[in-house]
């Protein structure tokens, strides 16, 4: 799945980089999703050329801004909302006042667009 070899494989987890679950039911090492990205960027680096050192470098890094974008979207995001047909993102209060709320979809290209509305516009609606 990864194209990265067991003996390698067994390397990096000697080192710390990744890490497997074993039971003892299973011969073979299972890594979690976060882990066979993880693989998967390390490898990813060293086709690049990239010496280990720096891809796992490289590789952690990239880890946590999938990390960070994670959280920040789960922060930003207070549910869904239908507004002339199409489904929005209801992204939260756009200014300090709470006057404003900013929402996003994706037409029909594909392009992520922003709408921001008044607040009081709608609730009186």
């Amino acid at each position: 799945m990864t194209g990265v070899s067991p003996r390698q494989l067994r390397y990096w987890e000697q080192k710390g980089y990744i890490h497997s679950v074993r039971s003892e039911k299973m011969a073979s090492r299972v890594f979690n999703h976060e882990n066979f990205v993880m693989v998967r960027l390390i490898k990813h680096c060293l086709d690049e050329g990239c010496p280990l050192s720096a891809a796992i470098e490289k590789s952690r890094k990239r880890m946590q801004y999938v990390k960070d974008t994670h959280e920040i979207i789960m922060e930003m995001h207070h549910g869904f909302v239908e507004r002339d047909g199409v489904t929005m993102m209801d992204m939260g209060y756009f200014d300090d006042k709470q006057q404003k709320r900013l929402y996003s979809y994706l037409d029909d290209k594909g392009n992520l667009v922003y709408k921001v509305e008044n607040v009081k516009e709608k609730n009186t609606k």
